[in-house]
This record gives C-alpha cells, structure tokens and sequence, in this order.
C-alpha cells in the first residue's frame, strides 16, 4: 500500500467574530446567554453575605455592631456602594429579560397536552400565562415575607 503524504491544506472558513449580529434570533440568544454572567455577580454577592454573617459572633449575650462588624460592612458599605446598586439593578434588568425570553421558548420546548386521550397541545398563550403567574406569586409570597421581617 502507497503511503503517499498529501500536502494540500484543508479549507478553514473565515468566521467573523460578531456572526451572531447578523441574525436576530442568535442575538437574542448570546444575550440571553450573556446573562448568566450576572447571575454570577449576583450569585457570588449572596455567597459573600452568607460568609460575612458565618463571621459574626452570635455566641455574644447582647448583640452589638462590633459582634455583627463583618455582616453590617456588606449591607451598608458593600450594599450601600453606588457601582454594586448599579450592578444590581443590571442583574435584576438581566434576569427579567431571561425570564422572559425563557417564558416564551417555554411553549416550544415542553410540549403540553390538553389530555392524555388527545394530541391537542395546550395553547402558547396558557402556558406562558401560568409561567407569568408563578413569576408574580412567587415575587408577591418573596416581598410579603421581606416586608413581615422588617
């Protein structure tokens, strides 16, 4: 058997590094996906407040800043920082926009059906409603129990 060695390049196609400007459906796909860089910040910014409250001394007889120290510095300094507000408000303006695009790819990827006796899917429009529901039921439950704890 020959074993001929072939010198010839094989094509690489140019890809430009903003092909995902050029169609909507993948820009709204790579922002959406781009949120989970905030769902980090955010995620990593309630990691350190429950380390910072891991921190404190609860073994004290009467509460004091100094036994809180560590847990009051990330609520009123760290918190309190213009740039983590507006960081925040970036998260949470992020975490909208997810959840609304995930809301209305919901109906196309889970197929719900009127009966188990029929084919018939349950329309868009219901399944996203009950989506937007949970969403304000669970934000209503959240700021009730946020408000009783003041």
């Amino acid at each position: 058997m020959s074993e001929a060695k072939s010198f010839r390049k094989p094509y690489k196609r140019p890809v430009d590094k903003l092909w995902w400007l050029k169609n909507k459906f993948f820009t709204v796909y790579m922002i959406r996906e781009g949120t989970a860089v905030t769902a980090l910040f955010a995620a990593l910014e309630i990691i350190l407040g429950i380390f910072l409250f891991g921190l404190c001394n609860l073994d004290a007889e009467t509460a004091t800043a100094e036994t809180a120290a560590p847990y009051l510095w990330w609520v009123q300094d760290f918190l309190g920082n213009p740039l983590v507000i507006i960081l925040n408000l970036v998260c949470l303006a992020a975490s909208l926009f997810h959840a609304v695009t995930w809301f209305n790819l919901m109906p196309k990827a889970v197929r719900l059906f009127m009966n188990k006796n029929s084919t018939e899917l349950l329309p868009d429009y219901i399944v996203k409603m009950g989506l937007y529901g949970a969403l304000a039921g669970a934000t209503v439950v959240i700021l009730v129990f946020a408000v009783a704890t003041i």
